[in-house]
Parts: structure tokens; sequence; C-alpha cells
């Protein structure tokens, strides 16, 4: 099998796919919705979705413009607002965000200069523009946040806002239990994919030893056994350090498991509600 390739022009290409489809689930994500469910924050666990919309342009900014393309800040003042370092996702919704149109607007206003930078940067020189790291890091980043709004959309209250086809349903398995994976050397790592991060480089020889594995998911259910087996007393279970969480927390269930009349009760995203049987 060929690697990726490394022609400039090609990987130029990939780039903008990448950007374009990233900015396409965006905009669905975002404009599917009325601007109070934007800034409103739909768990405590999430940031609201507007505070994402201006943290993706605002990255974009100053990695493509700011960083690769030399250019002066559009707006330095918001950098420390979308600085997922600086304010945890609890705290963003107190904070002078942009408000939807002017997120839009930013989020637009970036993209269409990055466009520009795309077409115009050698992709050689450093280790940002090699390959057009930089940019594909920047779609991948985007993505991610895709994918933490979808989280979002799921955890938020009233009418749904997406939809999608219901898979079809997978056929009973009937496979054993658990299975022996004999281990041996694999490659970890990739020393050919131009976009890969700095701690995926480079590709290696790893020797993993035999082990068994469950050939499904855990389910509640079966873990429950676990516990009234006592399965958090008994230490040959546990790996060393989750042993010692156990021992330090007094544990008897999962952390957020509590045990009320003939049923377990969990908190589930700032709820309490039976645990049902048959979830992994």
């Amino acid at each position: 099998m060929n690697g990726p390739t490394t022609d400039p022009q090609a990987l130029r290409e990939r780039a903008l796919a990448a950007l374009l489809a990233a900015r396409d689930r965006t905009s669905l994500l975002t404009d599917c919705v009325e601007d109070a469910e934007l800034t409103a924050q739909h768990s405590p666990l999430m940031s609201p979705l507007v505070w994402d919309l201006a943290h993706i342009g605002n990255q974009e900014e100053q990695w493509l413009l700011r960083a690769v393309a030399g250019r002066d800040a559009m707006r330095p003042e918001i950098d420390s607002l979308y600085d997922a370092f600086e304010h945890p996702r609890a705290e963003r919704p107190s904070l002078p965000l942009l408000a939807p149109a002017e997120a839009r607007g930013y989020a637009a206003e970036v993209r269409g200069r990055a466009l520009d930078v795309l077409d115009s940067t050698p992709f050689h020189g450093s280790a940002l523009t090699d390959a057009g790291f930089a940019f594909g890091m920047i779609a991948q980043h985007e993505q991610q946040h895709d994918e933490t709004m979808l989280i979002t959309h799921q955890l938020r209250s009233g009418p749904t806002a997406l939809t999608a086809p219901d898979p079809e349903p997978a056929p009973p398995f009937t496979g054993p239990a658990e299975v022996l994976v004999p281990g041996g050397p694999f490659t970890m790592g990739t020393s050919t994919e131009p976009w890969a991060l700095d701690n995926e480089r480079p590709a290696h020889r790893r020797l993993v030893p035999p082990f068994f594995i469950d050939t499904t998911p855990v389910t509640n259910a079966a873990y429950q056994r676990f516990i009234e087996d006592g399965g958090y007393e008994e230490m040959r279970w546990w790996s060393p350090a989750g042993w010692a969480m156990v021992r330090r927390n007094g544990l008897r269930a999962p952390l957020f498991w509590r045990r009320e009349g003939g049923q377990w009760l969990r908190r589930h995203f700032g709820t309490v509600e039976p645990v049902p049987a048959d979830e992994p």
C-alpha cells in the first residue's frame, strides 16, 4: 500500500477539502437552532455552542493567519476568552462572549483569509508549513469541536434539532464471552502521515503480552454482579492505581452509583436516574 502523498498540490487540495468539510459540519451544528440555544449552557460539562464556534475561528486565526502568515491579530482582545486552558467549561457562559451573529462573522472572515493563506503558502520551510501540517491540524481541531458540539446537542432538552436514520439492528451475538489475544509485536504510531501530531511519531515496534478480553461491552447488569460478588473488596481484580483509588475513597460501588431501596441509582449529567441494566 502506498503511503500518504507528499505532493504539495495534492496536499493543498486535501487541506482545502478537510477545512471545507469541517466548516460544513460546524454550520450544520450551529445553524439548526435559534440564538438562545447557541448561548445557553445545556450541561455544566459542555460549553455554550457559540463558544465553540468562536473558539474554532480564534484558533484558526492564531495558527494560520498569525503563526503561518505572520499577519497582525484581528481580535487580540478575545484571545483569553477562547483559551480552553484558561476558562473551565462551567464558567464560560459568564464570559463576555461574542454574540452568535458576531461569532459567525468572525469565523467566516478568518476562514476567507485562511483560504488565501492556503493558496499562497509554500508547503516547506518550517514545522508548521511542511506538508501543510498547520492546515491539517486546524481542520482536525474543528472536527474535534464538531464532535463536542454534537454531544452538546445530545444533552439539550427540547425539540430535536438534528436527525439521522436509525442504524440497522445488529444480529444477536452468539460467540464466546471472552477470547484470548495471543499478543506479539505491532507497529505503533506513524512515520508517513504528514499531519500526525508529534506524540504519534515516529512509527516504532512494541511488544504486547497475551491477554484475554471480553467480546462484548460490559453491561451495568454484569457490573452489578461484580459488585455483589465482592469485586470492590478483592485487590486481585484491580490495578495498583485502581485499588489505591478504591481504598482511598472507601468505594463499594462506582463513585456515582448509590443503592436506594431495591435498585441502583446514578448521577448522570446532573440528574439522578435508575441504572439501565442493559447499558454498557
